[in-house]
C-alpha cells in the first residue's frame, strides 16, 4: 500500500542529499549519500555520475562483476526495520507500488570500504544509532515503523549536464 504524505516520518532527497523529518517528535537533519559508492571508506573509490544521482536510480549492482556499482535508491515509500542479521543497519522495505527497477536490499548504514550502491549513508554513525534505535523501540513498544518517503527534488538539469559529460 502505498503510503501519504501526512503519514511519512522522513524524507531523503537524493539531489539534495538530505534525510530530513522527525521521529517521535526528534527532529532529524543530516546528510546521507545514496549510489555510486559514496560514503565509501577507500580512497577514489566513488564514482561522480552514479553517486545521488536520481537519473540512475535503475543502475542495478552485479554481484558477478567485480567492480560493479549500484545507483542512488529508487524514489518512492519505504518502511524502516531493524535488519535481520547486521547489527546497526536498519532495512529499508518498500512499499508494494514503487518502481523498484528490479532492485532490492536497501538500507541506512554506517561508512564502511564499499559505501553505498543504493543504501542510504549518514557520515556520521551517531546519526545512524539515533535511527536505529528508533526503529528498535517503536518495535518494542509495538507502534508503527518509520516511514521514509525518497524524492528528487533540485537542480536536475545539473544531473543531466554531468551524465552527457561523464
Amino acid at each position: 500500500m502505498l503510503l501519504e504524505d501526512k503519514t511519512t516520518d522522513l524524507t531523503y532527497n537524493i539531489c539534495s542529499m538530505r534525510l530530513t523529518g522527525a521521529i517521535d517528535g526528534a527532529r532529524v537533519e543530516l546528510v546521507a549519500f545514496s549510489g555510486g559508492r559514496a560514503g565509501s571508506k577507500t580512497k577514489g573509490a566513488v564514482n561522480p555520475v552514479l553517486a545521488n544521482n536520481p537519473f540512475h536510480t535503475g543502475h542495478k549492482l552485479d554481484p558477478k562483476k567485480k567492480d560493479d556499482i549500484g545507483g542512488a535508491i529508487p524514489q518512492g515509500y519505504y518502511t524502516l526495520h531493524a535488519h535481520e542479521t547486521k547489527p546497526n543497519w536498519i532495512r529499508l522495505v518498500p512499499a508494494s507500488k514503487n518502481y523498484m527497477q528490479g532492485r532490492d536490499g536497501f538500507a541506512i548504514h554506517g561508512r564502511g570500504v564499499r559505501g553505498s550502491d543504493g543504501c542510504l549513508v549518514p557520515p556520521d554513525f551517531k546519526d545512524v544509532m539515533m535511527i536505529y534505535n528508533a526503529v528498535k523501540k517503536r518495535r518494542e513498544e509495538k507502534k508503527a515503523a518509520i516511514t521514509l518517503k525518497v524524492i528528487a527534488v533540485g537542480d536536475l538539469d545539473f544531473y543531466l549536464r554531468f551524465n552527457r559529460m561523464g
